[in-house]
């Protein structure tokens, strides 16, 4: 059994996984931290699937991209859990797990985009592998136009991620028909947890201080202390 944590962007999710199906997952968006809203639901996730926190043999969370202060917030909060109960952790990229929601609809090219801010996106591409996804284009932080003139000039591509949702008209101007929006939910634990018990099983989880966050590109705070050196 593993628990699952996404606060990468407002739409917040924890999840309980056992043995490749989801047990619980609770739901959430949050305009602004989700420091109240994850530890509710963190123990309604519990409840639900009827289980005790010891009862659990691992951790899972979405280490980024998204929203820094949202990265931080969940981070912090499996990595308490983790020292406190000795739990492995696997840690995810909030862009596979939001692709891993494509895999099952057997769909050519899967475009997860996340809003960046500053004009910018987190995205990647990746194309079914079997059960797996083979990464196209390398996930990191990019100018919409930049990201979409990397995709293939041919075939259908699904986007989906509150990036694909802020860009919308400029990626249907660029790619037609072609393109194609996906109108699933945006919340992934499940898929975070669905991940991350499969890094455990093949011996990638991570002790808490090896745990990092994924940004792709400085905060606010860096960006401003990088000036001044």
């Amino acid at each position: 059994m593993l628990l699952a944590v996404d606060t990468t962007t407002r739409f917040g999710s924890v999840a309980v996984v056992g043995k490749g199906e989801v047990l619980a997952e609770v739901n959430y968006v949050s305009p602004s931290s989700h420091s109240r809203q994850v530890f509710r639901a963190v123990d309604e996730a519990l409840r639900v699937a009827g289980l005790k926190f010891d009862e659990l043999e691992g951790l899972a969370v979405a280490a980024g991209p998204g929203s820094f202060t949202g990265i931080r917030i969940g981070l912090s909060l499996v990595k308490a859990l983790a020292l406190a109960s000795g739990r492995p952790l696997a840690a995810v990229s909030a862009l596979e797990a939001l692709a891993r929601k494509l895999l099952a609809l057997g769909v050519e090219l899967m475009v997860p985009m996340i809003d960046a801010r500053k004009g910018e996106v987190f995205a990647g591409a990746y194309r079914p592998d079997g059960e797996e996804l083979r990464e196209l284009i390398p996930a990191g932080a990019y100018r919409p136009a930049d990201f979409l003139d990397r995709l293939p000039s041919t075939g259908p591509a699904t986007f989906i991620g509150t990036g694909a949702r802020l860009y919308r008209s400029m990626i249907e101007d660029r790619l037609g028909q072609r393109a194609i929006f996906s109108n699933r939910s945006l919340h992934i634990a499940a898929e975070v947890g669905l991940i991350g018990q499969k890094l455990l099983a093949g011996g990638q989880g991570l002790s808490p201080a090896a745990l990092q966050p994924i940004y792709y590109r400085q905060s606010q705070a860096e960006e401003k202390k990088t000036a001044r050196e």
